[in-house]
């Protein structure tokens, strides 16, 4: 059984710590199969079978070079497995349909959802630059997509509640088309025809950036703004 590698942590983000401190081929050496955001927050990052996917703030995908910089990710190496299929649904429902296959929310766990979607929405946010505004602000300024009727790939992570701050609490999904013509940070869906496979992960191992003076600085003992920040910048 493997652990999901994180590199950075939302409270990070939360309180405007966006240096990209380590590549997106650092990132995947780590794993195959990931989600993630580029240094000060640029756009949404989906990486499948070894590749790196940029969703940018005009909605268009790029496939990311190795030097790209990455402020937050979660990466594994894939080794799902098949659950179900589900036939129209909304991507709430699956997720409480979910979490009744896997019986608890006290493990961390990888879902990787395969075909056709009838409405996806999505949201991405440009970068920014120094100093960095918050999550929060940052949030405020994200563009929403929408497309209907469309294949693709939806990679999710759930992290147990008692992490919050270190990951996302809950389901933090991300979607990426097959035609690569669409994709971000996933804010709801409905499923028309889906195959979804299922990989539990022995915990988390996160990497930090120890050689970042800002971070070694940072006061990130205040932890009460960050349920709220987190929900409004992730729902």
């Amino acid at each position: 059984m493997k652990p999901v590698v994180q590199f950075g942590t939302m409270q990070m983000l939360v309180e405007s710590l966006l240096d990209g401190f380590v590549t997106a081929k650092d990132v995947l050496a780590s794993g195959n199969t990931g989600i993630g955001t580029g240094a000060g927050v640029d756009g949404e990052l989906i990486m499948l079978d070894g590749v790196a996917y940029q969703v940018d703030v005009h909605g268009h995908v790029n496939k990311v070079a190795g030097d790209f910089p990455i402020a937050f990710g979660d990466v594994h190496q894939a080794d799902f497995k098949p659950l179900k299929h589900f036939d129209n649904i909304t991507l709430d429902d699956l997720q409480k349909e979910i979490l009744k296959e896997v019986g608890t929310e006290n493990l961390f766990f990888a879902v990787k959802m395969t075909g056709e979607f009838k409405t996806v929405e999505t949201r991405a946010a440009a970068k920014s630059e120094k100093p960095y505004p918050g999550l929060g602000e940052i949030a405020k300024t994200q563009v929403i997509f929408d497309k209907d009727d469309v294949k693709g790939t939806m990679v999710v992570y759930f992290t147990p509640l008692v992490f919050q701050g270190v990951g996302v609490p809950g389901f933090h999904q991300h979607f990426l088309s097959d035609n690569l013509d669409f994709g971000g940070h996933v804010l709801g869906a409905t499923l028309k025809s889906v195959d979804v496979s299922i990989q539990i992960l022995s915990g988390v191992t996160i990497n930090l950036p120890t050689n970042n003076e800002d971070y070694k600085k940072a006061d990130l003992t205040d932890l009460s703004s960050l349920n709220g920040v987190i929900a409004d910048a992730e729902s």
